[in-house]
C-alpha cells in the first residue's frame, strides 16, 4: 500500500476525528510535505463535501506554533506551567519508575486513566490505552460525561443504539428537532431536512428551552420550560390514544406493556400538561394530532433535555412514539438518538478486558473527579490525562483543580497543548493529530465506516525521525569537532547556522522545525557538520540524501 506519508504533495482522503455525529469525509491538500488546506470529500454518500468551518480551519490548530514538540517536565507549582524540556527517554523513564513505585506500595488501582474522546479514532480513544490500563490493573474510568443517560433510557425502549437510517430521512414528511440545536450539531440532518422540504413539503418543528438556530428555520417553534420534556411526550400520548391515531397491528405485533402505557397516560391530559411544560393547552393537541396524523415522521432526540434529572427517563419516553403511530415501518419515519450500534465492531477484542485479573476492580465516574482527587479512599496517586481537558470541562471544576495541585498526586498530561490541566502536571507528552494517525472511524449518526490513513509526520515523529538518521553524522561531528578544533560543546550556547544549513531550511519542509527541536548539543554538532570541509563525496551525498528524506 503506497504510504501517504510519503507523497509531499498531493490530495488525500481522510476523516474528521471530532465528537460529532456527521463524522465528515474530508480532502485533505499536502504540499512540500505540509497540509495547507481541509475541505470536504465530494464522494462521501452522506455529508456530501459540506463541513463546518471549524474543521476547514483545522489547519491553523495542526500547524499552530503552540503545538507540543518534545516531552517536559515541571519545575514551577503545579498550576503555573513551568517546565522544562527532557528526552523522551527520561520521560518514559520517569513515568515508569513511578508507576513501580506505586505497584509495590500502593498497588494499581492507585493509578487512573482519565480519557474522553477529544480523537474519535476507535483504535485511539477507546483502544489500545483500554489493553494498556486493563493489563496494568488501574482503576477503571466510567466515562459518562456526555450521552450515557439518553443512551441507558434509548436502550430501553429500543434495545440497543439503532436508528432510523438518515439517508432515508429524505422522504420524510414532518420533522421533530427535540432538545437538539442540530444547525450546530447535526447540520447534514438539516440538511436533509431542508432536501425533504423542498421535495415532499416536509415541515420542521423544533421544541427546546430557547429559541435557537435550529428553530428560526423551523415551521414552527415550540418552547419548553426546561426539564418538562417527559411529561410533553405522555401527553401527546395521552391525546395519540384518545383520538384512536395509534397503531394497534403494530403495538401487538411489535410491543410489549402497550397497554399499561395506555392506562399510565390518562392522566397526562392536555391541561394538566401545559401547567407542567408552560405549553398552551391547543399547541399540545395540534402537535400531536399533526404527528398521528403525518407520515412518515421522524424525531431527532437530542442530548439537552437528558441532561436534567429524569433525563434517562425522557429519552425512554419519547422513543415510545414512533412505535405507537408504527412509523419504525415507514421509510423516513422512526427517530435517532444514535446509532452506533450498526457499526460497532468487537470491542472486546481491541479492548482486551480479559487483560484485567481483578474483575471488582474500582469504578470511578469521571463527573466525580474532583472528589475522587479529593476523598476518595486508598486515594488517587497518579493521574494520567489523554482526549480530555478535566481542568475546565469536568463537573465542580474547583475541586477538580484542587486536586490536581495536591503534591503527591504524580500526574502525567498527553496532548497537542499545553492546556489548563496540562499546566498541572508533572511530566508532559506531546500527542499526534487525527491526521498523523491510522486508525478507524465509526459514525454514531450515519451508517458508515470510515477508515484514515497517516498522512503527514508530526513535529514529534520529525524529531525522532532526525535524531535516529543523524545520530552517526552526529557522533561523527562531535568525535572530530574534539579531535580538531578543541571545542568545548557545553561552551558555546549561541551560535550561527551556516548558509549551507540555512539553504536546506529553506528547501525541505519541516527540516527547520525538526532541528529547532533537538538538543543545543546536537543542533552544534550538526552545524559543526555542515560548516566543516567535506571529507569526500561520499559524505555529502549522504548529507544529501538526509536533507532529501526531511
Amino acid at each position: 500500500m503506497h504510504s501517504f506519508v510519503d507523497s509531499p504533495n498531493g490530495i488525500f482522503p481522510s476523516v474528521c476525528s471530532l465528537d460529532c455525529p456527521d463524522q465528515c469525509g474530508l480532502l485533505l491538500h499536502k504540499k512540500n510535505g505540509k497540509i495547507i488546506k481541509v475541505e470536504g470529500d465530494l464522494n462521501h454518500p452522506v455529508t456530501k463535501g459540506f463541513i463546518c468551518n471549524k474543521v476547514r480551519n483545522m489547519t491553523e490548530r495542526l500547524n499552530d506554533e503552540k503545538r507540543l514538540k518534545y516531552p517536559m517536565k515541571r519545575i514551577g507549582t503545579k498550576g503555573e506551567g513551568e517546565f522544562i524540556r527532557i528526552s523522551w527517554k527520561e520521560a518514559i523513564r520517569t513515568i515508569t519508575t513511578r508507576w513501580k513505585e506505586l505497584l509495590q506500595s500502593d498497588g494499581a488501582e492507585s493509578i487512573l486513566p482519565y480519557s474522553f474522546y477529544g480523537n474519535m479514532g476507535n483504535l485511539s480513544a477507546e483502544g489500545m490505552d483500554r489493553r494498556f490500563f486493563n493489563r496494568l490493573g488501574a482503576s477503571q474510568l466510567d466515562r459518562s460525561i456526555c450521552n450515557s443517560a439518553g443512551a441507558v433510557g434509548y436502550k430501553y425502549t429500543m434495545g440497543g443504539s439503532y436508528g432510523t437510517d438518515p439517508e432515508d430521512t429524505i422522504h420524510t414528511k414532518l420533522f421533530i428537532f427535540w432538545g437538539i440545536n442540530a444547525v450546530s450539531t447535526n447540520m447534514h440532518q438539516v440538511a436533509l431536512a431542508q432536501q425533504a422540504r423542498k421535495q415532499n413539503g416536509a415541515k420542521i418543528i423544533v421544541i427546546d428551552v430557547h429559541k435557537n438556530k435550529t428553530a428560526r428555520l423551523a415551521d414552527w417553534f415550540i418552547p419548553i420550560l426546561p426539564g418538562t420534556d417527559s411529561a410533553l411526550a405522555l401527553g401527546l400520548m395521552h391525546i395519540l390514544f384518545a383520538e384512536n391515531m395509534v397503531d394497534s397491528s403494530f403495538l401487538e405485533k411489535y410491543t410489549v406493556g402497550h397497554e399499561e402505557l395506555s392506562e399510565h397516560v390518562v392522566q397526562y391530559d392536555p391541561v394538566t400538561v401545559s401547567g407542567i411544560t408552560g405549553i398552551p393547552v391547543e399547541d399540545i393537541v395540534q402537535l400531536a394530532r399533526m404527528y398521528g396524523k403525518t407520515s412518515p415522521a421522524f424525531i431527532r432526540i437530542g442530548n439537552g433535555p437528558q441532561h436534567h434529572d429524569n433525563g434517562g427517563m425522557f429519552v425512554r419516553t419519547i422513543s415510545c412514539l414512533p412505535a405507537l403511530t408504527g412509523q419504525w415501518l415507514v421509510k423516513g419515519g422512526g427517530a435517532i438518538k444514535g446509532n452506533s450500534a450498526y457499526l460497532a465492531h468487537h470491542t472486546a477484542n481491541l479492548q482486551r478486558p480479559d487483560l484485567l485479573k481483578n474483575k471488582k476492580t474500582r469504578m470511578i465516574n469521571m463527573n466525580l473527579l474532583g472528589e475522587a482527587l479529593m476523598n476518595l479512599d486508598p486515594p488517587v496517586k497518579s493521574l494520567y490525562v489523554y482526549g480530555t481537558n478535566p481542568a475546565v470541562v469536568a463537573p465542580a471544576g474547583n475541586k477538580v483543580r484542587r486536586g490536581l495541585k495536591r503534591e503527591d498526586l504524580f500526574t502525567v498530561v498527553h496532548d497537542l497543548f499545553l492546556t489548563e490541566t496540562a499546566r498541572y502536571a508533572d511530566i508532559v507528552l506531546p500527542a499526534t493529530s487525527s491526521f498523523e494517525n491510522t486508525d478507524f472511524y465509526t459514525s454514531y449518526w450515519h451508517y458508515y465506516v470510515q477508515a484514515a490513513r497517516q498522512i503527514r509526520f508530526t513535529n514529534v515523529q520529525e524529531i525522532v525521525e532526525m535524531e535516529s538518521i543523524l545520530k552517526d553524522y552526529i557522533h561523527e561531528a562531535i568525535e572530530v569537532e574534539k579531535a580538531g578544533l578543541k571545542v568545548d560543546l557545553k561552551k558555546h550556547t549561541e551560535f550561527i547556522v551556516p548558509e549551507e544549513l540555512q539553504n536546506k531550511f529553506d528547501e525541505i519542509p519541516n527540516l527547520k522545525t525538526a532541528f529547532e527541536a533537538l538538543t543545543p548539543g546536537r543542533q552544534r554538532a550538526y552545524i559543526l557538520y555542515f560548516s566543516k570541509p567535506k571529507q569526500s563525496k561520499t559524505r555529502e551525498s549522504r548529507v544529501e540524501n538526509i536533507c532529501r528524506k526531511f
